[in-house]
């Protein structure tokens, strides 16, 4: 209402039907009075009245009337609006709250965690918002001034709820509400160490999605390192402020991110082998859902042993234990032996400067075996013993022996060696005796043993004699024998390539009607056989090659059917299960080359091969047609595109090699099998240089390998 006009004061007052004020205006002078006010339906009354004896005047009195909306709110918790179901898209209302209707109620139900995001927008007056429990108990309000918007940004389990809204101190307003419900996953990550998730051993890249906030103040993850590593770890995805920390395997934080606000957190650093959290707390009151990632690669570190660029050319590297064994120069002594630990490099002789010249290293025990020429008995057996090197006996009292074919069965060395009397026969040092086990082919003729291979604890060689030609043979180091005569006459099948798959023996023969072919053997005679004629009746082709043993299978390589077209095959020692891999003959990896660099990780065959559509790649194969595949295009395209991976060897479980691509030239790389999972590992020679890695070395928890930076020539480098 609205009392105007005024020559003189005069005030107006509103009363109730029982003459009851309700309220007044009571401006001085001729002010213009006015009331607001929010009514229930009855009848009322209106007093206009001079204020004081000499205050006559006449007056204009207005009444006007609008009708409050509806309520669509109850007032109470037990008549709250039910507006279920929440989605993550807003829901919107719109009331109206006074002194007549001073709440309003909205009741809503979570079958889940969620976060809630509530917004309340009052149109002319201030109105506040609260957020309840199924109690009604208050959990959060939001208390700002006049129209500005309140909200509210709130983490709840599963559960009944309620929002309030209500005006600021009799205020009368209009206003619109929003509310959304965005689900929060289960939770993947525990709250202590205790509970960790465990991702197990962190190797290349890992995400992970989860929330923090009211409900779940903290996530912790738990991961490990086999070998040092560069570290990253990056936190994004933020809508509100959620901070990093790095802990040891004690609960140390070691490093920690802490930028304000939604901002990305990041942590970059090297560690050690071992066990170690990741922390990511909530900083209050914040809401904010994330994703980390957790990077993790082996450390790429050179061991230097002559600096400039000067090359001390690394060569036989060998593990002995978690120690590794090499021939370098240094410049000054010649070549001799070495060891490192990954850290450091030591020199371990100093014999015959110029002319030691250390080969054949081979592990057997604990001791390091090997050849070498101290400038006085020639080239003979020598060992080290983890304290000094020493000669173990002079085999040719006249000359060199020239100990080759070094090979550990159990606790034996066996080796070829040529004491000037027999010719190059077989020999073998039990650790405390070196003696001659047999003349094979006696007199000083030589029987030239080779292709040496350890099965059920004994040797298996080839050897040649003046009846049999050479043959496959065998000894327990007290005498040798003949297993198998396979081409009889005193012909020669000439066995090579022995490979143990199972508990079977396989080589290649040829017993002069199937031409070269796979054979088999479990040791005896009458177990000795051609497993299949592979190569069609009265052709030779080139005969299996690159044999390996994938668990219990032998796969091989052949050409088939004489079109100098190599294929990729497979066997169990029987007939119908020895197989092409990929049954079309027209396509990788049954063309050209076929397959080469056979390597293997676990039950999977990973090998080099040909495609017409990428050149030569990395591919991998678990025995199936279907499982036969391109693991990567390393340099895209077609040939000449070609990154040909070299040194394939198993490291922890992951597949390490050497490949070539133009904008990092030649460097290390890694694969779990996988596109995405196949990465480069170092960047040694910068740019598109080419380090050229070579001889990678498994030693333990660390991978050796030479390579070049292309400043200080080819040096030790290690991973890990």
């Amino acid at each position: 209402m609205a009392l105007s006009g005024l020559g003189g004061n005069a005030n107006v007052e509103l009363y109730s039907n029982f003459g009851t004020k309700i309220t007044s205006s009571t401006l001085s002078d001729i002010s213009a009075e006015s009331i607001i006010q929010s009514l229930t339906t009855g009848t009322y009354y209106v007093r206009v009245f001079a204020a004081g004896a000499s205050s006559a005047t006449n007056y204009d009195l207005s009444l006007a009337f609008t009708a409050d909306p509806t309520d669509n709110a109850g007032n109470t918790t037990a008549t709250a609006r039910n507006i279920n179901p929440l989605s993550p898209t807003a829901s919107n209302y719109s009331d109206f709250v006074n002194t007549v209707d001073p709440n309003d109620y909205y009741r809503f139900d979570l079958t889940s965690d969620a976060l809630i995001n509530i917004l309340l927008a009052p149109e002319t007056a201030n109105a506040d918002l609260q957020l309840l429990n199924s109690n009604g108990t208050s959990i959060i309000s939001s208390n700002q001034t006049g129209t500005t918007v309140d909200s509210i940004l709130r983490s709840l389990n599963a559960g009944t709820y309620y929002i309030r809204v209500f005006p600021s101190s009799g205020e009368v307003t209009n206003y619109d509400l929003s509310i959304s419900a965005e689900a929060i996953g289960a939770d993947i990550a525990g709250n202590i160490r205790s509970t960790a998730k465990n991702i197990g051993t962190l190797k290349f890249s890992q995400d992970f999605s989860d929330f923090v906030g009211t409900i779940d103040t903290r996530d912790v993850y738990k991961f490990t390192l086999s070998n040092n590593s560069v570290f990253n770890l990056t936190l994004n995805g933020l809508i509100a402020n959620a901070d990093v920390e790095l802990l040891n395997s004690g609960g140390t934080v070691l490093l920690s991110s802490t930028n304000t606000g939604n901002a990305d957190e990041s942590i970059s650093t090297d560690l050690t082998a071992g066990t170690y959290y990741v922390q990511i707390r909530q900083i209050s009151p914040a809401e904010s859902f994330y994703n980390l990632n957790l990077f993790a690669e082996p450390k790429t570190e050179m061991l230097e042993i002559i600096s400039g660029s000067d090359s001390p050319a690394p060569k036989n590297l060998i593990a002995v234990g978690n120690t590794l064994y090499f021939t370098a120069n240094d410049g000054s002594n010649g070549v001799q032996l070495w060891q490192s630990d990954g850290t450091t490099n030591t020199r371990l002789t100093g014999i015959n400067p110029g002319g030691f010249n250390p080969a054949n290293l081979t592990a057997v025990s604990s001791n390091l075996l090997f050849t070498a020429n101290d400038g006085t008995n020639g080239a003979e057996l020598w060992m080290y013993d983890g304290s000094s090197a020493q000669m173990v006996a002079n085999i040719n009292t006249s000359g060199n022996s020239d100990p080759t074919n070094l090979t550990a069965v159990g606790s034996k060395l066996f080796f070829s060696a040529n004491d000037g009397i027999n010719g190059r026969e077989l020999w073998v040092y039990d650790g405390s005796t070196v003696r001659l086990v047999q003349d094979v082919y006696s007199g000083t003729n030589s029987s030239n043993p080779s292709n040496f291979t350890a099965f059920n604890g004994k040797l298996y060689f080839t050897a040649t004699n003046s009846t049999n030609g050479t043959e496959l043979w065998s000894s327990d180091g007290t005498s040798a024998t003949m297993v198998a005569d396979i081409r009889s006459g005193g012909l020669s099948s000439s066995p090579s390539q022995l490979t143990v798959a199972g508990n079977t023996l396989y080589f290649r023969a040829n017993n002069g009607t199937n031409g070269v072919e796979l054979w088999k053997s479990d040791g005896t005679t009458g177990g000795t056989s051609l497993v299949k004629d592979i190569t069609p009746p009265g052709t030779s082709g080139f005969g299996p090659d690159q044999l390996i043993a994938v668990g219990s299978n032998l796969f091989f390589v052949t050409d088939s059917n004489n079109d100098f077209q190599f294929e990729l095959w497979k066997s169990n020692g029987a007939v119908s299960g020895t197989m092409l891999v990929k049954s079309n003959p027209s396509a990788a990896t049954n063309i050209g080359l076929g397959a080469f660099n056979l390597t293997t990780v676990g039950n999977t065959l990973y090998f080099t091969t040909y495609d017409t559509a990428t050149g030569l790649e990395l591919w991998k194969s678990d025995g199936t047609d279907a499982g036969t595949n391109l693991v990567k295009d390393i340099w895209e395209g077609a040939d000449p595109n070609n990154s040909i991976p070299t040194s394939l060897v198993n490291f922890g479980g992951t597949l390490y090699f050497v490949a070539s691509e133009p904008e990092n030239g030649t460097e290390v790389w890694s694969s779990d099998g996988t596109d995405a999972g196949t990465q480069r590992v170092s960047d040694i020679n910068s740019g598109a240089g080419n380090a050229n890695p070579t001889q990678l070395t498994v030693v333990g928890d660390k991978l050796f390998f030479t390579a070049t930076n292309g400043t200080d020539g080819t040096e030790l480098w290690v991973i890990g």
